[in-house]
């Protein structure tokens, strides 16, 4: 049973942008982020100019400075909504309650399907972010810091299942299982493909063998492996 949990914009004050303080001034606002984040997917951050991003919100040059002082500025208020958006999906894959009677392989594949479902949704928003980090410590920090609140996600649902797994240091695998898989993805976001044994990996081929990755290493035994074992 695999879970996706579809994607949404959704409005919410971000501490990287002044507060509007009227109705009208918030829905510029999102028009600018949302204009920003289209054309980012289609083009990348260094081919999208402020009047193209302007134009496409419609709304004015001025309008774009009255709440961000450069395209720098700009890519922190997204890498902000970025992540409350992807946390909200998270929380929705990560309740407990969905997960009784359920599979740690099942859970682990549908947390790692929603990775690189994300990945895919947004590789070129992700990429602007990881380049940007670089040189910016404000957004590198909020990719530090929304990677640590996924671990301590996914180990909060994983842990309690520790009976199943084999790795002397659950808590310490699994962190580092998840900081693997972002890795991967990330390297997949940049180089814009990933290549093994001579060819491509597709998208199934890496929720494939990332699930099968992070089971391996926290000890859990994969289902197709465990029913091998049985017969």
């Amino acid at each position: 049973m695999l879970v996706l949990i579809v994607a949404q914009t959704v409005a919410f004050p971000l501490q990287t942008v002044a507060g509007p303080k009227q109705a009208r001034s918030e829905r510029t606002l999102q028009r600018l982020l949302d204009a920003a984040e289209v054309l980012i997917e289609e083009k990348g951050h260094g081919a999208v100019s402020i009047p193209e991003i302007a134009r496409r919100a419609h709304s004015s040059v001025g309008g774009f400075y009255a709440r961000f002082r450069d395209k720098n500025e700009l890519l922190r208020a997204l890498e902000e909504r970025h992540f409350i958006e992807v946390w909200q999906r998270l929380e929705a894959l990560a309740d407990a309650r969905r997960w009784e009677n359920v599979s740690t392989a099942h859970v682990v594949e549908a947390a790692v399907t929603e990775l690189v479902s994300v990945t895919r949704e947004r590789r070129r928003l992700i990429a602007a972010f990881l380049v940007s980090a670089i040189q910016d410590p404000v957004i590198r920090e909020g990719g530090l810091r929304f990677r640590r609140r996924v671990e301590e996600r996914i180990r909060a649902l994983l842990l309690p299942r520790r009976d199943e797994m084999d790795h002397p240091d659950p808590a310490l695998a699994i962190d580092l299982a998840v900081q693997t898989a972002f890795a991967l993805m990330n390297h997949h976001v940049l180089i814009e493909k990933t290549e093994a044994a001579g060819r491509p990996v597709s998208d199934d081929d890496l929720r494939r063998e990332l699930t099968t990755m992070f089971l391996r290493y926290v000890g859990i035994v994969p289902r197709r492996h465990a029913r091998k074992r049985r017969r």
